[in-house]
């Protein structure tokens, strides 16, 4: 028999992120380096890293819906770090074409990285492969592997490793990165200020199982 394709809404917003630095008149016109320049790559690192932080662990309330609360368990551990047939598993708790597409791969923390690193197989061979090229991600069950320091570490209820087509989490940048200058905000004070802002949003939207996640014991 026939069947129509059932489709939920979903909404992208644009939760902005921002911070303001102030320097004298005097440091502005009298460095000899490009301190404005220096300002803007600094304050849109942070700008970006809270944003970053939100994609993953976000709440949908005021926030981005992160990666975290959006996906479902693929294996719950037998204790909080994973073992090797544990990451097999999950790798295998996802669907074939989501795990076969090009974008799926592993992220995790740094942390839980090393612990991941030392696994071995039954036959004593690692299960991490390093990367053959540089800049090359390293690979793990065929997949590249990344990390994200915002990821959670290693407990009892914690998904401290995600698997499964990236790509379905979609993140929408609104405008790109606004870094401004104003030299009246605080003129009294003979200060300039210079103000980053970026103004973005996340959103799981394949929730059929596109991703999984490990949860530990």
């Amino acid at each position: 028999p026939k069947s129509d394709p059932v489709f939920g809404k979903r909404t992208l917003g644009a939760f902005k992120y921002g911070n303001l630095v102030q320097a004298s008149i005097e440091l502005v016109n009298d460095t000899k380096v490009d301190l404005t320049g220096w300002l803007a790559d600094e304050c849109g690192r942070s700008a970006g890293a809270t944003l970053g932080a939100d994609l993953i662990n976000g709440d949908g309330v005021n926030k981005p819906a992160g990666l975290i609360g959006s996906v479902t368990a693929g294996v719950t551990g037998t204790a909080a770090t994973p073992k090797a047939d544990e990451l097999i598993d999950l790798f295998y708790s996802v669907t074939a074409p989501y795990r076969a597409s090009r974008q799926a791969a592993w992220l995790m923390k740094d942390s839980v990285m090393g612990s991941v690193r030392k696994l071995k197989s039954t036959d004593g061979q690692y299960l991490w492969q390093p990367a053959l090229t540089a800049d090359a991600p390293d690979i793990l069950l065929s997949k590249p592997v990344h990390t994200d320091p915002f990821m959670p570490t290693t407990a009892a209820g914690a998904k401290s490793v995600l698997f499964g087509d990236m790509s379905r989490y979609t993140v929408r940048l609104a405008g790109g990165v606004r870094f401004e200058r104003s030299d009246e905000y605080a003129f009294g004070n003979d200060l300039v200020t210079f103000r980053c802002l970026v103004r973005g949003d996340g959103l799981l939207v394949d929730q059929s199982g596109a991703i999984k996640a490990f949860v530990g014991a």
